[in-house]
């Protein structure tokens, strides 16, 4: 097993990822310190605009709406002068990325996907076929 190397997509640097996160560490506490500062504003001041956010706490508007997508923070008490939309079917939402009808239908989705998934039966023509390709490849490969 070896390591999970990554290149952080905020700053660029190379990392061995750990866990969930695809920033590297010192993205990742910096992240962690914006969130810590967004929630600490916004429970002393439960109805303030991202505008006003941003401008209090040096976050920045896109890393807040990040926090509201991630489902970190909930929109209800935070006055958007933007919209959240649902991913799937554009419905407004105050967090996450789908709303409550979506995530229903992709949730069964997924269960009747389960049971109606077969495996298709393979076809002679499909073999010959695959065998003919890797038999070209071989023979290019070579030459």
């Amino acid at each position: 097993m070896g390591l999970n190397l990554k290149n952080c997509p905020r700053c660029g640097k190379l990392f061995a990822k750990k866990g969930d996160s695809d920033l590297c560490p010192i993205c990742a506490d910096g992240e962690e310190e914006d969130f810590k500062k967004v929630k600490e504003f916004l429970w002393d001041n439960p109805n303030a605009t991202i505008e006003v956010v941003h401008e209090k706490t040096g976050v920045s508007r896109e890393r807040i709406i990040h926090f509201i997508r991630e489902d970190r923070l909930i929109a209800e008490g935070l006055d958007l002068e933007l919209l959240i939309e649902c991913e799937r079917c554009g419905e407004l939402i105050s967090h996450g990325r789908f709303c409550e009808k979506c995530q229903q239908e992709l949730v069964s989705g997924f269960r009747t996907g389960k049971k109606t998934k077969r495996k298709k039966e393979p076809d002679q023509n499909d073999t010959e076929n695959t065998r003919m390709y890797l038999f070209d490849r071989i023979n290019r490969k070579n030459r």
